[in-house]
C-alpha cells in the first residue's frame, strides 16, 4: 500500500536538485578491495539525457467519464509525468535504452491498489485519488516502473524492484516528506517499498553513490545477483542490513 503525500505539481522541486549533488562534509568510507577511489564512489552519477522525445502521456478516463475531479487530477498527473520521465531516466541506468512512444494513464473506477503498472500502462484508482488528492508521489513510483521495464526472470527480485521505485519517489521526488520509521525488530531489506528504499539510500550514501544505477543496470540486463552489494560495499546484504539497523 502506498500512502498519501504532499508534493507540488508543475514546478520542479528544488529538493530534487539537491539530491543530485554530492554530500558535503564528513569523510567517505574506505574503498573496498578492488573498488574505485573514494572520490569516484561518492560522486552522484546521472545517466545521459534521453535521446529524442520523451513518451507522449495519454489520459484514459473512459471508466469515469463524468468525474470532473478525476479529469482535473489526471491533467496534473499527465503534466507531472511529462516533466519527470526524463529525470527518472537520468537517476537510473538508462543510457542507450529505447524509449516507448506512448504511456497511458488509465483511471480505474475500481482498483484495490492506488496504482499499478503493466508495461507502458499505469492504472490509477479513482477512489484513491479522490480520497488522497495530494498523492502524486504514487504516480512517480509507477512512472519509475515504466522506466525500469526489467525482463522477468529468476534474477529479478521483487523487493528490489519496488525498493528502487520507492527510492526514486522518496529520495528524489519528495525527499522532504516525513517517512514512517522502520521497525528494526521485524523489518527486512526484502520487505520492498519504503524499507528497501531506505536501505538502498543509506547504503548508497554510506558506501557508493553509484549503487542505485549499478543495481538498476544489472536488473535491466538480467545479470543481478546479491553479490553485487558486496562488490560495491565490501559487505554482504545481511551484514549491511545489520549495520543499517544499528545506525
Amino acid at each position: 500500500m502506498r500512502h498519501a503525500t504532499r508534493s507540488a505539481v508543475g514546478i520542479l522541486p528544488f529538493a530534487c536538485v539537491l539530491c543530485a549533488l554530492p554530500a558535503i562534509g564528513g569523510s567517505a568510507p574506505p574503498a573496498a578491495d578492488g573498488a574505485a577511489p573514494a572520490l569516484a564512489r561518492m560522486a552522484v552519477p546521472l545517466s545521459p539525457a534521453i535521446a529524442g522525445d520523451a513518451p507522449a502521456f495519454v489520459v484514459d478516463l473512459h471508466e469515469v467519464p463524468d468525474s470532473p475531479a478525476a479529469a482535473a487530477w489526471a491533467a496534473q498527473a499527465q503534466a507531472l509525468c511529462t516533466q519527470w520521465y526524463p529525470l527518472v531516466c537520468r537517476f537510473l541506468a538508462t543510457e542507450g535504452v529505447a524509449q516507448p512512444k506512448q504511456v497511458t494513464l488509465a483511471f480505474a473506477a475500481e482498483q484495490a491498489a492506488p496504482g499499478a503498472t503493466a508495461g507502458t500502462t499505469i492504472r490509477i484508482s479513482v477512489p484513491w485519488i479522490l480520497a488522497h488528492p495530494d498523492d502524486f508521489g504514487m504516480v512517480i513510483h509507477e512512472l519509475a516502473h515504466v522506466v525500469q521495464a526489467y525482463p522477468q526472470s529468476a534474477n529479478t527480485p521483487g523487493w528490489l524492484v519496488e525498493g528502487i521505485a520507492d527510492w526514486v519517489r522518496w529520495w528524489k521526488y519528495e525527499p522532504e516528506s516525513p517517512r514512517t520509521p522502520i521497525d528494526r525488530a521485524h523489518a527486512s531489506y526484502r520487505d520492498g517499498y519504503r524499507t528497501s528504499a531506505a536501505f538502498l539510500a543509506w547504503a548508497s550514501a554510506r558506501y557508493d553513490r553509484r549503487l542505485p544505477q549499478m543495481l538498476d543496470r544489472a536488473l535491466r540486463t538480467g545479470t543481478y545477483s546479491d553479490a553485487l552489494w558486496e562488490q560495491a560495499t565490501g559487505k554482504g546484504l545481511d551484514a549491511l542490513w545489520a549495520e543499517f539497523v544499528a545506525q
